[in-house]
């Protein structure tokens, strides 16, 4: 599997966090203003990717000598551009940061670019708070009794299962102004969360998939599952 890291333009995350990361990763992108974090850091991205109208000059002198693509595309997010680039280039998992904070319209647009592409790869939102994870018809978690877990539909979400968690639901239904199902506790080391139909999310927090993440993904039309373990 390749791994590719991609530094969006949000809350820029701890810097032991971020390099731990970038030492595994096969490819260090940047998401266009991502270079400013990263240019803060000085830690070297292998590309760096978007309508690059947001580099300030320290991180455009630094980075004088780093591949960049300009694309000035508007119906595209910067950081669906390093999506788009990533697998294109065939690289299976990937880890994104600082996709958090920042203006609230600027989140939502990294959650809908989780959406549209995490059927096409495996992705996951690493924050210094924890992780996001996408629930693609079934997500197998192997995590620490007692972590905190929340289960957010950004659509309506129909036959929600799950085993391991203190509140666990039956083929239920869970929706934004409805029901959610916020602060779930596992009481298992071994998580399972299957969704037939929407668009649900998972919140792991405090937790952090490095040397433990794992994802094997099959194509729904063969009737198989999408399963992320972690």
């Amino acid at each position: 599997m390749k791994q590719a890291l991609i530094l969006a333009n949000g809350n820029p995350p701890s810097k032991k966090l971020l390099s731990e990361y970038v030492k595994k990763a096969d490819i260090f992108i940047c998401a266009d203003g991502g270079a400013n974090i990263a240019a803060k850091y000085k830690l070297y991205p292998d590309f760096i990717i978007g309508d690059l109208d947001s580099i300030n000059a320290n991180a455009e002198q630094l980075f004088k000598s780093i591949k960049t693509r300009l694309i000035k595309d508007q119906n595209n997010t910067d950081l669906e551009k390093a999506f788009m680039y990533a697998i294109r280039n065939k690289y299976t998992d990937i880890y994104v940061f600082a996709a958090d904070g920042g203006r609230i319209d600027h989140v939502l647009c990294n959650l809908s670019a989780l959406l549209k592409y995490c059927r096409k790869a495996n992705i996951s939102f690493i924050l210094d708070s924890g992780i996001i994870l996408p629930v693609v018809w079934e997500l197998k978690l192997n995590i620490p009794i007692g972590t905190n877990i929340s289960l957010i539909p950004l659509t309506l979400c129909e036959g929600i299962t799950t085993s391991g968690l203190k509140w666990n639901l039956q083929n239920e239904i869970l929706a934004l102004g409805t029901r959610e199902s916020f602060s779930n506790i596992t009481t298992a080391s071994r998580v399972i969360i299957k969704v037939r139909r929407g668009n649900l999310i998972v919140f792991i927090s405090n937790y952090s998939p490095l040397n433990k993440f794992h994802k094997t993904a099959d194509n729904k039309n063969s009737k198989s599952k999408i399963t992320n373990a972690i």
